[in-house]
């Protein structure tokens, strides 16, 4: 969807509702991720405003460097989204408001299914996020975390940072008994408690190598074998 005819053609009506994903860094250096849902108060070809109550906290905080934001709304059950620049941020009794850069175009999700076959073995992963559903930015925070199971379409992995589906991440990894690191990206799809302190997500691979793909196969089909 081109959002200028959008707005030219009313597809877009103010004000409406619309989410916010926010990655970026703390002042220590961690990763701060956010997802809510804001109110669309105006738009142009040029920029966005959209608020937030803020009740008694400020949700953007510990907010000290931004990676990136998705902008993104559900219209005739079709859900929009592009990534956008933060243009300036203020709260005002207790109301968080945003003045972001307007999209050119909004990209429209696609869903795609892949088998998976368990890993016995934890491995440790190094975790970028560096998008959000397939958007990359040009800026990422890295978090680690150890893989719970693999596939050639996915893998899940076990990691004390919270995150969400659907940020974009670029995984890297040694296998047991091999030594070739395996870099692969994919998007998170399913994020669960795994114990108080530990979170559970859940990949899907895209854009895999062949080469790469055929050897996480290999892999996995052989570990399968052995257990």
């Amino acid at each position: 969807m081109n959002w200028t005819l959008a707005l030219a053609n009313e597809t877009v009506v103010f004000p409406r509702s619309c989410s916010l994903i926010v990655v970026g860094e703390t002042k220590e250096g961690s990763p701060f991720c956010y997802e809510d849902n804001f109110t669309l108060l105006k738009g142009s070809a040029e920029e966005l405003t959209v608020t937030l109550d803020a009740a008694s906290i400020h949700p953007l905080e510990k907010l000290h460097h931004v990676c990136f934001i998705e902008f993104s709304f559900r219209e005739q059950g079709i859900l929009y989204y592009a990534l956008v620049d933060l243009l300036h941020l203020e709260t005002k009794r207790n109301v968080c408001t945003l003045t972001l850069t307007a999209p050119l175009e909004l990209k429209q999700s696609q869903k795609r299914r892949y088998p998976r076959i368990a890993l016995p073995t934890r491995t440790p992963v190094t975790s970028r996020i560096v998008g959000v559903r397939e958007q990359i930015s040009h800026q990422n925070v890295a978090f680690t975390g150890q893989i719970l199971d693999l596939s050639s379409g996915g893998m899940a992995f076990m990691t004390s940072t919270r995150v969400f589906c659907p940020l974009e991440l670029e995984l890297s990894f040694v296998l047991p008994g091999i030594a070739q690191k395996i870099t692969v990206y994919g998007e998170i799809v399913r994020v669960a408690h795994f114990s108080s302190d530990a979170y559970r997500v859940a990949v899907r691979f895209h854009r895999v190598p062949d080469s790469t793909a055929a050897l996480m196969e290999e892999y996995c089909s052989a570990s399968g074998a052995d257990s």
